[in-house]
């Protein structure tokens, strides 16, 4: 199977390894960074490069990952649905509505594959996470608290990243970063009803957008989530607490695992997954798209869903604009 991956910076470097650990995929890549280009050919192997991805023949690929500026995702999308190419989207989907009915009118029409990478869900921990709160293990949730915090210079390989520049690429702790948590959320509760942020640039002077934030989220059932990021803590730390009327479940640093409160005996009892390194989270991700191209597998995060998302964005980002009050969101 050939994958074309567009945009070889930190994140398209990470699909690009990944996807060539699983037997029988050979990749090709496109950037528009003469240098990025150059040290990735001499550090994979890759078939082919191309400087611009509109140089490639789309019909020699199996599938295309797009890892580009987040305002270039879906009109580069159109291109490749167009074409007939399947695609593994980087999120977000986008940083604003512009060209989302045109991408889901092709997507409805055609027969491709359209996945949007959001890898928690390719991730066993949060899907064990979210099987335990489905099933009822902490009874009806009422509260979800998390936090992460992570010195960025030293996480990313490009830092600092030139999208992070400018909100209109995507730059912004919410639409960079805490985007992964709204999507999970979302995925186990639905669309939010309502949304408050606050967003500040208060300790990495080198890039231009924030670098930590705030999120609160309301959702049916007086379900409430507080979400928090810190982009210069020189602790890499993360913590998940998800509090239902019945019990706790929560994600521990320490053991690698969730931990479920088990409120008769006084006792956490330990999950069954642990912690993988991200690379392997990627890797299911990269391994799921395939099946996804061979009808095996459906796509983890749909079209509509990561436009949910946006949507959920878009009103963090009102909200942290102005005065930080609750904006809502439109469903559907």
């Amino acid at each position: 199977m050939h994958i074309l991956i567009i945009g070889v910076g930190s994140i398209g470097e990470r699909h690009l390894r990944n996807f060539l650990r699983i037997d029988g995929v050979c990749c090709s890549v496109a950037d528009t960074n003469t240098g990025t280009l150059e040290r990735i050919a001499a550090q994979y192997p890759v078939r082919e490069v191309y400087a611009d991805y509109r140089e490639a023949n789309f019909n020699n690929f199996d599938g295309v990952v797009v890892c580009i500026p987040a305002n270039l995702h879906i009109p580069v999308t159109i291109e490749l649905l167009k074409a007939g190419r399947h695609v593994l989207l980087e999120k977000p989907l986008a940083m604003n509505m512009d060209g989302v009915d045109e991408l889901k009118r092709l997507h409805i029409t055609g027969k491709t594959v359209l996945s949007v990478a959001y890898n928690y869900r390719s991730d066993p921990l949060y899907r064990e996470l979210r099987d335990r709160i489905l099933v009822g293990d902490a009874g009806s949730i009422r509260l979800i608290n998390y936090y992460v915090g992570q010195y960025w210079p030293h996480m990313r390989k490009d830092y600092p990243p030139q999208y992070a520049q400018s909100r209109i690429t995507g730059g912004g702790a919410i639409p960079d970063h805490l985007i992964h948590m709204i999507n999970f959320l979302e995925w186990c509760f639905g669309p939010p009803l309502e949304v408050s942020a606050s967003q500040w640039r208060l300790g990495l002077t080198d890039i231009a957008t924030e670098d930590t934030a705030n999120v609160i989220l309301k959702f049916k059932g007086d379900i409430v989530a507080f979400l928090g990021i810190c982009l210069f803590q020189q602790d890499n730390k993360i913590s998940l607490q998800v509090i239902g009327e019945a019990s706790t479940i929560q994600l521990s640093q320490e053991k690698g695992c969730l931990e479920i409160f088990n409120p008769k005996d006084n006792i956490w009892i330990n999950g069954t997954n642990r912690v993988l390194d991200r690379d392997t989270v990627f890797m299911y991700q990269a391994k799921h798209f395939i099946e996804c191209i061979e009808g095996k597998e459906t796509p983890g995060c749909t079209l509509e869903e990561a436009e949910q998302t946006l949507k959920t964005m878009l009103a963090a980002l009102k909200s942290s604009d102005s005065d930080g009050r609750f904006v809502k969101i439109k469903a559907g």
